[in-house]
């Protein structure tokens, strides 16, 4: 029988019932696990270059005009100061709408009547998280801290390493949740099996749910690299999914009995 490595198992489980048969026969001391790990580490790579070079666009061109807009907060034993007058209102240059208020002289003490997220007096910081629920943060605290844009440009530096974590994190996220939905698969899958009167272990019809929502893992990946999203993709991809899985099953059930008639003739 013909071997599927990796990267063929990926192009032929689109068109090739061979590859489910292989799967079945020639790996049934496999989970399907190691496979699982190697297509998602494969097709988050192009997202997260994509992420990676958002960011970086980000931090390079839109970034740095943002924070020129930034005072140059001081702030010594618990007292805030800026380097621009008081109070200092940052707009949205598109909208107009106020986005940030920087005021020691008394004149802003809360965030009421604005639509500023961000609220900094010579004693505290508000931030409004959403609605009209604000957060409040004393510097009372702080003995001595200066916040340049020189600083803030440098701490934005890092950000170039943000796609990396978010790989880090995505992976073993989206494993387990791939590897939760291959068992719901397998579930139906033995509703297929009852159909089809099939005699396969829940470990192979597990191992086949993972190879059958290769097409579909695929073509959603492809999708949101570019974009391309419309309502009812989830389930449409669940729906190629456990079609390709029901047809793995019966395909498998056609080379065992086609092998069964050969082996009958031959005796």
């Amino acid at each position: 029988m013909t071997k599927f490595p990796f990267y063929k198992k990926i192009i032929h489980s689109f068109y090739n019932k061979n590859v489910y048969i292989y799967s079945a026969k020639m790996e049934q001391h496999k989970i399907g696990f190691k496979y699982l790990l190697m297509l998602l580490c494969l097709f988050w790579i192009p997202m997260i270059i994509k992420i990676h070079f958002g960011i970086a666009n980000f931090v390079a061109y839109e970034l740095p005009p943002a924070i020129e807009k930034f005072p140059v907060v001081e702030i010594h034993d618990g007292v805030a100061s800026f380097d621009k007058p008081s109070p200092y209102i940052m707009k949205d240059e598109k909208t107009g709408e106020v986005e940030a208020i920087f005021d020691d002289s008394g004149e802003y003490t809360s965030l009421e009547n604005t639509t500023a997220q961000l609220l900094v007096t010579e004693s505290k910081v508000l931030i409004r998280k959403s609605g009209n629920r604000t957060e409040e943060y004393s510097l009372a605290q702080i003995k001595d801290f200066s916040l340049t844009r020189e600083k803030m440009l440098h701490w934005a530096s890092y950000a170039k390493y943000v796609s990396i974590l978010m790989y880090l994190i995505i992976i073993p996220c989206m494993f387990l949740y791939r590897a939760f939905l291959a068992l719901i698969y397998s579930l139906i899958g033995l509703i297929f099996q009852a159909i089809l009167e099939t005699k396969f272990s829940f470990q192979t019809i597990y191992r086949l749910a993972i190879l059958a929502f290769t097409p579909a893992f695929v073509i959603d990946k492809l999708l949101g690299y570019f974009d391309l999203d419309f309502p009812g993709l989830g389930l449409l991809c669940a729906a190629i999914s456990l079609t390709y899985l029901f047809f793995a099953l019966k395909w498998n059930k056609e080379d065992a009995r086609n092998l069964e008639v050969q082996n009958f003739e031959t005796f």
